[in-house]
């Protein structure tokens, strides 16, 4: 069965504040570092933006046939008031053979989210829709308009109709063919929106789960990246690091076969529970994804009178 590690040796940085710092904010490995759990950590004028591994699952899919790997990711995304808010965050997670060979990548065969998912309480929205042009007639002296004309009368018309606005979690399994473009697919996708009326904002903490079937029990590599559209300060200071070369990309996560991990305890107690449910590491499959992945909600603190 599937064990878990007892610590983590990664603290998480936290960015309260709008100063613009000078450091870099990515994420390297430490030497052949492996299974690395804090793969991305940027932190721009009041903006937080972390993925991490939250679970690693080594062993086969049913009944002990192919190899396969099951994965848990938690991504984080904060702002530290309304006007420092992610709008739309993409992740792209590829996995790769760690020594580039041909029909050796892994392959994603599972992913929770897959689908369209709306996050919270759809917005209704009050449409309206005008259309209108000009009708002209030729008209007499006769018609009380001295010496004749054109007489130009605008006409318009109005469509009332309602809409729904909402916040938006997807999930696909694709080809990454920045990788390659043949074979099957090594990568997934997620895509998060906020409601756009509301101006909410993306949803702050998630959590996705993914199954790999493995080639062989070789290491492999996991790349993260990440976009977001965030605040125009937010949007001027990545593009300006992205231009001049001062933020490199992330390192790949090694995963090794064998080696199994659980993140230490960081969210609500039923959260935890769920990640640290019991798996059969020689059964991996779709269903084993159940209840490991979700939208992380907010916690409402009481205050003691």
């Amino acid at each position: 069965m599937a064990t878990q590690d007892e610590k983590d040796p990664f603290a998480f940085d936290i960015q309260l504040n709008t100063e613009e710092e000078g450091r870099d904010f990515h994420r390297k490995n430490d030497g052949h570092q492996i299974q690395r759990p804090d793969v991305v950590d940027d932190c721009c004028r009041g903006l937080l933006l972390q993925t991490r591994v939250d679970r690693i699952v080594h062993g086969h899919e049913i009944n002990g046939s192919s190899p396969a790997t099951l994965i848990v990711f938690g991504f984080r995304f904060h702002g530290i008031d309304e006007y420092r808010r992610f709008k739309q965050a993409t992740v792209t997670i590829n996995f790769e053979d760690e020594k580039k060979r041909s029909g050796n990548d892994p392959e994603v065969v599972a992913l929770w989210p897959n689908g369209d998912f709306t996050l919270g309480e759809p917005t209704e929205v009050e449409v309206e829709e005008t259309s209108g042009g000009e009708a002209g007639a030729s008209v007499t002296a006769g018609s009380g308009i001295q010496g004749g004309g054109h007489l130009t009368r605008k006409w318009e018309r109005k469509l009332h109709h309602k809409r729904t606005d909402r916040s938006t979690l997807t999930g696909s399994i694709i080809l990454d063919t920045s990788v390659r473009d043949y074979g099957p697919n090594n990568a997934v996708r997620l895509t998060i929106r906020e409601n756009k009326t509301a101006a909410s904002g993306i949803v702050t903490d998630f959590r996705a789960a993914l199954l790999l079937r493995r080639q062989n029990n070789d290491n492999f590599l996991g790349t993260v990246k990440l976009e977001a559209k965030a605040h125009f300060s937010y949007n001027a200071l990545k593009g300006l690091r992205d231009i001049l070369g001062l933020s490199p990309a992330n390192d790949p996560v090694i995963f090794k076969p064998g080696v199994q991990y659980l993140r230490p305890p960081t969210q609500a107690a039923f959260l935890e529970t769920k990640l640290a449910k019991e798996i059969d590491d020689a059964n991996l499959n779709a269903d084993a994804l159940e209840g490991l992945a979700g939208v992380l909600g907010t916690t409402v603190l009481a205050i003691a009178n």
